[in-house]
């Protein structure tokens, strides 16, 4: 989340054209998650970073952030399996992010949403006998993870993750 003193961060090891990069997937975050700008940063430069591998050290001081900021995707990213972490000796650690992550993640996070719609059946039972105006919310949220359930299978069985883009 952000904080009434988050401020973009300086990014000294980006080119122009990256620093322009990492700040789009930024905004992107900050705009629909509402995500701190350094938190976005991280995981645009985490997309396009060269070598692929980066040592929370590398990623504070390429894109001057703090290892709070850090520490926190790390938290954030890695469970889900966004970003994978290496732990180094020295008691550091390295996070990268592979090239298919986001198609698996977000297929993922968006065939789980419809299992949602039994726990939304079952609160249309428990107000069975509720006012109208009690069960619409629940009603409406009943309808749209059950037509989330129709749908969303379909598009992930049109995508082909095979089908990797090289230019």
């Amino acid at each position: 989340m952000t904080t009434p003193h988050d401020e973009k961060p300086s990014t000294p090891g980006l080119t122009e054209g990256e620093r322009d990069y990492v700040n789009r997937v930024a905004e992107h975050y900050r705009d629909t998650d509402r995500m701190a700008w350094d938190h976005g940063f991280i995981i645009g430069w985490m997309m396009i970073c060269d070598p692929v591998e980066q040592s929370a050290h590398q990623l504070c001081e390429t894109l001057g952030v703090s290892r709070e900021a850090v520490d926190h995707i790390d938290k954030l990213l890695v469970p889900p399996g966004v970003l994978t972490r290496n732990e180094l000796p020295d008691g550091e650690y390295t996070l990268s992010m592979s090239v298919d992550v986001w198609p698996k993640t977000v297929q993922h996070s968006m065939l789980a949403l419809p299992s949602f719609h039994s726990v939304m059946e079952h609160g249309l039972n428990v107000l069975a006998d509720a006012p109208e105006e009690r069960r619409r919310r629940v009603a409406n949220m009943e309808r749209f993870f059950r037509y989330l359930g129709e749908e969303l299978p379909a598009v992930f069985d049109r995508y082909e993750p095979s089908a990797t883009v090289t230019s």
